[in-house]
C-alpha cells in the first residue's frame, strides 16, 4: 500500500508532506519510507505553509523517530513558531465568537466554515484559522448588518448581488452571507437558495461549544453539502486550498453517523454534484489517508484524476495565491478579458480532463453570470 502511495502522490517533498499530513489528521505514526533519502525541511515548510496546514504537518513531524529529524533542531523552528501562533489565533477567535452572536441579539444566523469545523479536528487548535463566516436567510441579512456594522472598526465593500458584507472588528474579519450564491450555475444557485430557506424553518440548530458558549451551526445533512459546494466554488473560481478539502473530509468523516446517506445522495443528485462528490472521496482516501469506511457515499480512488487534482491545488496555492492577478494598470475591458480567460476559460479547460460534464456546465453558468456583471460594470 505504501509503495503505491509513493508512486501516486509523487516522490520527495510531496510524498513526505502527505505522510506527515495524514499522521496529523488521523493521529497515526507516519510512514518512514518517504524520509529514507533525507528531507528538505525548508521545502516541506513552504509547501505546508502554502496549503495552510503547517500545524497538522508539525504534529506528524513530532511522531517521527529521532533519527529522521534534522541534526540541527533550529530547522524545525518555523514549524514550531507557526504551531504556537496558530494556537493563539484560534483562542482569539474562539473568545470573540460568543460576543459576536450576542451582538446579533437573536437574529437567526449560524456559524459556518472556520471555527465551526475546527472542533472536528483531532485538536481544534491545529486548524489554521481565517475569518469568521455567518450564514443567514436573505430575510435576516439587513438586520444582521444593522446590528453589526455600527460596532465594526472597518467595513469592506459590499457585494449586494450575492448578499455578502465583510467587516473587521480590530484584527478579526467577519463575513455575513445572506445567500449561497456560487456564480457557477443559475440552476444550482436556485436549488441552493431553496435549501437555505429550508434550513431556517424555525427548528432549533445544533450547537458546538466555542469560547465556553454554545454556537449555532447548520444541521449535518445541510452542512455536508454546504461545505462541499463552498470547496467546489473555490476549485472552479481561482484556486482551492488543501485546507478546504481537509475541512470537508474531516467534517463528513466525523459526522458520518449524523448524515443520512439517502438524503445526501438525493440532494447531490438533484444539484448535479454526485459525481464530483464521489471523485473527491477518492482523493481524500488516496492523498489524505482517510479510510473509505469513514466517508459517506465513498468510491474507489482514481489515481489519474487525483494526481491532476493535486497538481491544480499545488499550482494555485491556497485561494489561488500562486496565481498572478496584478493587472491593476490595464484598461477595464482588458482586465476583464484576462480575468474571464483565466477564471472562466483556462481553469475550466484544465478541469475538463477530470470533470468534463461539470466543466461544460459551469463554463456556461459562469459565462452567463460574467456577462451580467460586465453589463453592470462590476
Amino acid at each position: 500500500m505504501e509503495g503505491n502511495r509513493d508512486r501516486r502522490v509523487g516522490q520527495g517533498t510531496d510524498s513526505q508532506f502527505f505522510a506527515l499530513l495524514s499522521s496529523g489528521l488521523w493521529n497515526e505514526v507516519p510512514d518512514r519510507a518517504p524520509f529514507a533519502s533525507g528531507t528538505d525541511w525548508e521545502a516541506l515548510y513552504r509547501l505546508a505553509y502554502a496549503q495552510t496546514v503547517v500545524p497538522l504537518v508539525t504534529d506528524g513531524i513530532n511522531r517521527l523517530p529521532g533519527e529522521l529529524l534534522p541534526a540541527d533542531p533550529a530547522r524545525l523552528d518555523p514549524f514550531l513558531g507557526s504551531l504556537m501562533s496558530n494556537a493563539q489565533r484560534n483562542r482569539q477567535l474562539d473568545a470573540f465568537l460568543p460576543k459576536l452572536f450576542g451582538a446579533l441579539d437573536g437574529i437567526p444566523a449560524v456559524l459556518v466554515k472556520g471555527q465551526s469545523l475546527a472542533v472536528d479536528y483531532p485538536d481544534p487548535e491545529r486548524r489554521q484559522p481565517g475569518d469568521i463566516d455567518l450564514l443567514l436567510p436573505p430575510s435576516s441579512y439587513e438586520a444582521a448588518k444593522a446590528a453589526l456594522l455600527p460596532k465594526a472598526t472597518r467595513v469592506l465593500e459590499e457585494d449586494y448581488g450575492i448578499l455578502h458584507q465583510g467587516m473587521y472588528f480590530r484584527s478579526v474579519e467577519v463575513e455575513v452571507h445572506g445567500s449561497i450564491s456560487t456564480l457557477m450555475s443559475r440552476k444550482l444557485d436556485r436549488k441552493l437558495a431553496a435549501l437555505l430557506e429550508e434550513q431556517f424553518d424555525g427548528r432549533p440548530f445544533p450547537e458546538v461549544s466555542v469560547g465556553g458558549a454554545g454556537i449555532p451551526v447548520p444541521e449535518a445533512d445541510f452542512n455536508a453539502v454546504y461545505i462541499f459546494v463552498h470547496m467546489l466554488q473555490h476549485y472552479w473560481s481561482g484556486g482551492v486550498g488543501l485546507r478546504q478539502v481537509i475541512d470537508w473530509t474531516t467534517f463528513i468523516s466525523v459526522h458520518k453517523r449524523d448524515i443520512h446517506p439517502v438524503i445526501l445522495e438525493n440532494r447531490l443528485q438533484d444539484l448535479g454534484l454526485l459525481h464530483l462528490w464521489k471523485v473527491f472521496t477518492g482523493f481524500a482516501q488516496e492523498y489524505l489517508g482517510c479510510p473509505e469506511e469513514k466517508l459517506p457515499l465513498a468510491t474507489a480512488p482514481d489515481p489519474v484524476k487525483n494526481a491532476r487534482i493535486w497538481r491544480y491545488i499545488r499550482h494555485c496555492g491556497n485561494f489561488g495565491k500562486n496565481v498572478d492577478r496584478t493587472r491593476g494598470k490595464e484598461a477595464y475591458l482588458v482586465r476583464k478579458f484576462h480575468s474571464f480567460w483565466r477564471l472562466v476559460v483556462a481553469d475550466r479547460l484544465r478541469h475538463f480532463r477530470v470533470f468534463p460534464q461539470e466543466s461544460v456546465r459551469f463554463f456556461l453558468g459562469a459565462f452567463g453570470y460574467g456577462l451580467q456583471r460586465l453589463a453592470k460594470g462590476e
